[in-house]
C-alpha cells in the first residue's frame, strides 16, 4: 500500500520535511517513489509547499495519507475530511481543574443533603409543636 507521508531532512534539532509517496514498508527514510512538497514546521506559520495536481493524482490513485500528512494536507484546503482528533494526555492543569471541579460537585451535593435534613427536621419539630398545641386545645374543651 502507498503512503503519503513526511521524510526527514535538515541538521540536528532542526527538522525539515519532505512530503514523499512511499511504500509503506520502506524506512522513514528510506526509499520513496515521488517528492510531492516540502513542510517546515520551524517557520512561524508553519512552511506548507506542495505539488498540488501530484497530491491529487496519487490520492485518486488510492495513497493514503500518514496522520501528520493529513492534519497538512486538510490544512493547505487539499483534503476535505477533518483529521481525526488524537486521544492525549491531560495536563496537569486539566486535571487539578477536573479534581477541583469534582471537590465542587461533592460540596454542594454534601450541603444540598444537609439543607434537606434540617429542613425535614425543622418541619418535623414545627408538626410536633403543633400537634402538642392541638392536643392542649383538646384537653381544654372536655
Amino acid at each position: 500500500m502507498l503512503r503519503i507521508r513526511l521524510r526527514r531532512t535538515g541538521k540536528k534539532k532542526q527538522p525539515y520535511y519532505r512530503v514523499v509517496v512511499a511504500d509503506q514498508r520502506a524506512p522513514r527514510d528510506g526509499d520513496f517513489i515521488e517528492v510531492i512538497g516540502h513542510y517546515n514546521p520551524r517557520t512561524t506559520p508553519s512552511t506548507i509547499d506542495l505539488k498540488e495536481e501530484r497530491v491529487k493524482h496519487w490520492l485518486s490513485v488510492g495513497a493514503q495519507p500518514s496522520e501528520t500528512v493529513h492534519r497538512v494536507l486538510h490544512k493547505a484546503g487539499l483534503i476535505e475530511v477533518e483529521p481525526p482528533k488524537r486521544d492525549t494526555k491531560q495536563s496537569r492543569a486539566e486535571r487539578d481543574a477536573e479534581t477541583a471541579a469534582e471537590a465542587a460537585t461533592a460540596a454542594a451535593e454534601t450541603a444540598a443533603a444537609k439543607a434537606e435534613a434540617d429542613a425535614a427536621a425543622t418541619a418535623a419539630s414545627t408538626e410536633e409543636a403543633s400537634d402538642e398545641s392541638s392536643d392542649d386545645d383538646a384537653s381544654d374543651d372536655s
